[in-house]
């Protein structure tokens, strides 16, 4: 039957899936026992295996503790049905609960295994489990503690269910014990309806019928030995057969065997398994009955070949000691589409060093290979061995069959003949003769196709050139740029007109100016002396309709047109304009020599909160100094704008900031145009400020630094929006004066002294 975890685990499925919840961050822990029960009694009905759902759940992101912990909630919740469910809540589920191997961690996916075989004990989820929905087999040998049910129906009417006790003796009432040991269910019914003939008369006249049949099984205890993942004991149903005890254990370590497996009872070895005939064919060429207190042994492999190249599935393969390499070959899948068949690379294991050995297709039979070989199949060659190949001006080029006595004017026909096209002076033949030396043989399509000369013998890949005319001459061209929709370079054709140029590149653009069209053309000079002039230019009006005409320009090879754009058909470009100004938006230039001051009149002019004197123009992304408007407002200079350049026009403010090497770096309100007032007003220079190299930042863009002249120091006028900037000293300013400098100014010093003196006189 379908198990109830398989039911509890799809519930949890369609739960999780129902509600929108994560179920790799619940595992199921929220849901109630109650809510357990209602998903189970939905879940009923469903043809899902607990495999499946396990394996969907994975795939949702539960992990194995998950899946785990749900399974073991439920054990528990089996083994209470009665005083939480009520009587009938829950189906006869005793023999789920005897079988406690599921109860383990739900195995995660493992790595694929280099050993054939093993991989099949590595699915997470699977079991092999006995289904137990269905009728129990009639050759199901019945012992201790396996629930018969008896039915007697007819002319009599009577139910019984008791388990077969220790001794194998069936209690029958007014009939006494009958010993079913080791019988059959159908050799049991018999020997009951035997035994209840005493009872019952009317069994023997047929009025009264008898069934019998098995309710919850024995469990026997398997022991798992030898070279097993998992050794030791397992408790599985009287049902479950030899291949479910392989499964839970594990399969074979890493040297253990799956040829030979043995079935140990009574001390002894009763069946001997080979797991390939199962993994090769599917088949169960034994029907393996399990009695309690049986042994399952893994032994050690005897003999292990890597198999290995062009086979469908390489591997390494354990081999039993009469099998030959074709054995080999076969467990493999046989060979893949471009293996090599006609013989093997074989590497051996020697005494002290490894060898290598050529086995040929023949002996693939006869050939045992030993423990720890190598074999490996190659690719085949990727050259053919009858082939030739065709190309060029034929109507069939490709490749073709070399058969006995191919010649090459056999090959053209083959090719379904020549093209219209064809270069029939000249062909060639590239061969690699039999030396191995590459060589080219030309040959001449006139006389061959007329008969006239020899024919010529082809051999294994010989590649044959038919040339076609195009192919030994230059293809002329002609290129045409500027105002047409499709600019680029097009073939020439004699007899091509200007016009039929222009119409292939898509016909003029509507700012073409095609009364002035230009035809570069190379001059034919043949002279050996070296020219200036290379190009004659001419200039033509083109009509915009291209119509037909006596007076059409006929285009030569090489021949390169021009059509300019219209001189004045075109945007000059764009002005972004913004701040403090009547109508801020995004103008376009009118005239080329357009101005700053052009463009704020077409604005409405700065409004009554703007700055004339701060006024802000950038140009790629950089600031233009300007000094466009004097303090009165009056213009001094006139600016002219380019495309994509940028005004902005501030507020205006009258203050002044003060930032640097100052006490106190603050906005100052305008009160002076005094530079020292707002330095004063900052609470001085530091200590590492150098107030010489001070300078002031004008709202509009201009800097300007202190000057000196002597000992003296001319400070530059402030303004209002004007920002001023002391620097630190750098390193190389902290070097002290040395006696060179004190005895110049010294000199200096002296000399204005005399001068003042001379002055007085």
């Amino acid at each position: 039957m379908i198990k109830i975890a398989g039911y509890l685990l799809l519930g949890l499925f369609l739960c999780t899936t129902v509600l929108g919840q994560n179920p790799a961050s619940k595992g199921g822990q929220n849901l109630s026992d109650q809510q357990l029960l209602l998903i189970y009694q939905q879940a009923e009905s469903s043809g899902l295996t607990e495999t499946d759902i396990t394996n969907l759940l994975q795939k949702k992101g539960l992990s194995s503790s998950e899946i785990t912990s749900v399974k073991r909630r439920l054990s528990q919740l089996q083994n209470s049905q009665s005083k939480s469910f009520g009587r009938g809540s829950i189906k006869d589920t005793s023999e789920f609960g005897r079988d406690t191997s599921w109860i383990t961690l739900v195995p995660g996916p493992k790595k694929n295994s280099p050993y054939y075989g093993f991989d099949f004990f590595s699915t997470p989820g699977q079991s092999f489990l006995p289904d137990f929905r269905i009728a129990t087999p009639k050759n199901y040998v019945l012992g201790a503690d396996d629930e018969l049910f008896v039915t007697v129906t007819g002319q009599n009417e009577t139910a019984l269910q008791e388990k077969i006790t220790p001794e194998g003796n069936y209690p029958l009432p007014h009939a006494g014990m009958v010993n079913l040991m080791g019988l059959t269910v159908e050799q049991a019914t018999l020997r009951i309806r035997d035994k209840l003939k005493i009872a019952y008369p009317g069994i023997s006249s047929g009025k009264t019928q008898v069934f019998v049949s098995v309710g919850n099984t024995r469990s026997n205890n398997i022991y798992i030995i030898g070279e097993a993942i998992k050794p030791g004991r397992v408790v599985v149903s009287s049902l479950a057969s030899f291949f479910t005890v392989l499964y839970l254990s594990g399969g074979p370590s890493e040297n253990g065997s799956l040829r030979k497996i043995e079935l140990i009872r009574n001390n002894k070895v009763i069946e001997t398994v080979d797991f390939y005939t199962f993994l090769q064919r599917g088949l169960i060429d034994k029907n393996i009955r399990l009695e309690d207190q049986d042994m399952i042994r893994f032994p050690v492999y005897d003999k292990r070949v890597n198999l290995s190249g062009e086979v469908k599935r390489p591997s390494i393969y354990e081999l039993q000691e009469r099998e030959t390499l074709l054995d080999l070959i076969a467990y493999g899948g046989g060979w893949a589409d471009d293996a090599y068949r006609s013989g093997a690379k074989i590497t051996e294991m020697g005494a002290k060093e490894r060898k290598v050995k050529d086995i040929l297709a023949e002996d693939f039979n006869n050939y045992l290979p030993k423990n720890g070989d190598s074999i490996y199949f190659g690719k085949i060659l990727s050259r053919f061995e009858n082939r030739v190949i065709l190309n060029g001006a034929v109507n069939r080029p490709g490749t073709f069959e070399l058969t006995k006595g191919l010649t090459l004017k056999q090959l053209i026909q083959k090719a379904d003949g020549l093209r219209e096209d064809v270069f029939l002076n000249r062909g060639y033949i590239n061969r690699i003769n039999h030396e191995g030396d590459r060589e080219l043989i030309p040959f001449d399509l006139n006389r061959l196709m007329a008969g006239q000369g020899p024919d010529i013998l082809l051999f294994r890949e010989d590649s044959v050139s038919v040339l076609a005319k195009d192919s030994l001459k230059d293809i002329p061209s002609l290129s045409i740029s500027g105002s047409v929709r499709s600019p680029g370079s097009f073939s020439y054709r004699p007899g091509m007109k200007l016009e039929d140029l222009i119409a292939m590149a898509g016909g003029f653009t509507i700012n073409a100016a095609n009364h002035r069209v230009e035809v570069n053309r190379l001059k034919k000079n043949r002279a050996d002396t070296l020219a200036n002039q290379l190009v004659d230019l001419m200039v033509i009006n083109v009509d915009t309709a291209l119509q037909n005409s006596a007076l059409q320009f006929e285009l030569q090879p090489m021949d390169y047109v021009v059509v300019p754009q219209l001189l004045n058909y075109r945007l000059l470009g764009n002005i972004k304009i913004r701040g403090e100004i009547l109508y801020p938006g995004d103008y376009t230039l009118e005239r080329r020599d357009e101005s700053v001051q052009d463009l704020l009149n077409r604005a409405g002019g700065i409004s009554p909160f703007g700055s004339f004197n701060n006024l802000q123009v950038y140009r790629n992304g950089l600031r233009v100094g300007t000094n466009i408007f004097s303090e009165t407002g009056h213009t001094n200079e006139k600016f002219l704008l380019l495309p994509d350049d940028s005004i902005f026009v501030p507020k205006n403010e009258s203050f002044v900031q003060v930032n640097g090497a100052v006490f106190n770096q603050q906005i100052v309100s305008y009160d002076s145009p005094r530079f020292l007032y707002y330095i004063s007003a900052a609470g001085g220079v530091k200590e590492n400020g150098r107030l010489k190299r001070a300078y002031i930042q004008y709202s509009n863009g201009i800097n300007k630094k202190i000057s000196h002249f002597l000992f003296f120091r001319i400070y530059p006028k402030v303004l209002p929006g004007s920002k001023i900037i002391v620097p630190e000293k750098l390193p190389s300013d902290k070097s002290m004066i040395g006696l060179g400098e004190i005895s110049a100014f010294t000199g200096i010093f002296t000399a204005l002294v005399a001068l003042i003196s001379v002055l007085k006189l």
